[in-house]
């Protein structure tokens, strides 16, 4: 038997940010202050452990000792900040961004490997690639009894998980799921039709045109596997403004100094903030640019809502005169199907769902869906 590394003596949210308090208690901006701060709710603890998933606006959490973060996104991480000074446990790339844009201290952060099984205490933790966002992951609790509770964070489920041997080898006691889009009215285009979509728009532009800018937006952390499946594919360089490219330093991205440029110049591809994806800024952007570019193409990375609909047939741009606008819906959440798929792939004894769960009405309606994927 292979005995696992333990980090327990290692002394390295929900989508809802929490609402405004009395204006006579006002909320602290240090971790470890309670004022102000809310109970945390059942569906962030971990059953059977000491453990909390996502739950930092809550200040110190009575009988909690150990904060996993799954992922760098701030409906996630709120309430963490420079002030925290309990045990932190995530991998290497949200670790990264914890340090650099939250300036959290490095003695209190545990950075855990992916797809490697160590000891957090005495629970065995496995963290797995949960498709959302650059170092989104997934854990895998296993427990001394035998038990084995599966928290998805936020994910996107793929048939690659159902490959995974600790998820086709384990009986999932409870799966904490991320169920932002457990609805019928919830099922769009897969990542790899989108992807391809943007790769052949952006293909048939520069074959018209070779002064065209192909303008992607993104989020601080979150889309950026479209510009970079554009990168790859095309072959080209992709500029960022200095304070992005730190950012982007921090996702451990393959082959980093030779696919960036702070150099405008020297590539059509460019990545700027999601808001700026917009007919008057890039007409402005062109118009400084004008000794290079005389034509746009943007990419706007969105959500999903119940007004899109999206087929075969493509992906209909918005057109303002030499620019053209593509509203995308690449989702970094599971839709309806690929959720059901995954819960009668994992078969859980119990669902515990962690986001959309604030009113009682939604909550039945999520637990007969469950039971309908589960019969």
């Amino acid at each position: 038997m292979v005995t696992k590394p333990s980090v327990s003596q290692s002394k390295n949210s929900s989508h809802n940010q929490e609402s405004k308090q009395s204006n006579k208690i006002r909320k602290s901006n240090k971790w470890n202050d309670p004022k102000g701060k809310r109970k945390c709710p059942f569906y962030k603890k971990i059953t059977g452990t000491t453990f909390c998933v996502d739950a930092f606006s809550y200040g110190p959490i009575s009988g909690i000792t150990a904060y996993f973060l799954s992922h760098f996104h701030s409906d996630h991480y709120y309430g963490l900040n420079k002030t925290f000074n309990a045990k932190l446990y995530c991998n290497k790339i949200t670790a990264n961004l914890v340090s650099r844009m939250l300036h959290v201290e490095k003695q209190y952060i545990t950075i855990l490997p992916m797809h490697q099984s160590v000891v957090v205490d005495d629970v065995e933790v496995t963290l797995l690639d949960a498709n959302h966002c650059p170092g989104s992951a997934m854990f895998v609790f296993r427990l001394r009894n035998g038990s084995v509770h599966l928290h998805t964070g936020d994910f996107r489920a793929s048939e690659e998980m159902e490959k995974l041997d600790i998820l086709k080898n384990s009986v999932i006691s409870e799966l904490y799921l991320d169920t932002t889009y457990c609805d019928p009215s919830y099922d769009f285009p897969s990542q790899k039709f989108v992807l391809d979509y943007v790769l052949a728009t952006v293909t048939d532009a520069l074959k018209c045109n070779k002064r065209c800018l192909v303008a992607c937006g993104t989020y601080t952390i979150g889309k950026e596997k479209v510009f970079l499946a554009i990168a790859r594919a095309l072959e080209c360089k992709v500029y960022a403004q200095k304070n992005k490219l730190g950012t982007l330093q921090c996702l451990e991205i393959e082959n980093f100094k030779t696919l960036f440029t702070s150099d405008p110049h020297s590539t059509f591809l460019h990545v700027l903030p999601i808001w700026s994806v917009s007919a008057k800024f890039l007409r402005n952007y062109l118009d400084q640019n004008a000794d290079q570019f005389d034509c746009a193409i943007g990419f706007k990375p969105t959500g999903w809502t119940h007004t899109n609909n999206v087929t075969a047939s493509g992906i209909v741009a918005r057109q303002y005169g030499s620019i053209s606008i593509y509203g995308v819906p690449y989702s970094e959440h599971s839709s309806y199907s690929e959720m059901r798929r995954f819960v009668q792939f994992t078969k859980p004894r119990k669902i515990i769902p962690t986001v959309n769960v604030g009113s009682p009405e939604k909550r039945r309606e999520m637990n007969m869906i469950f039971q309908q994927w589960r019969s």
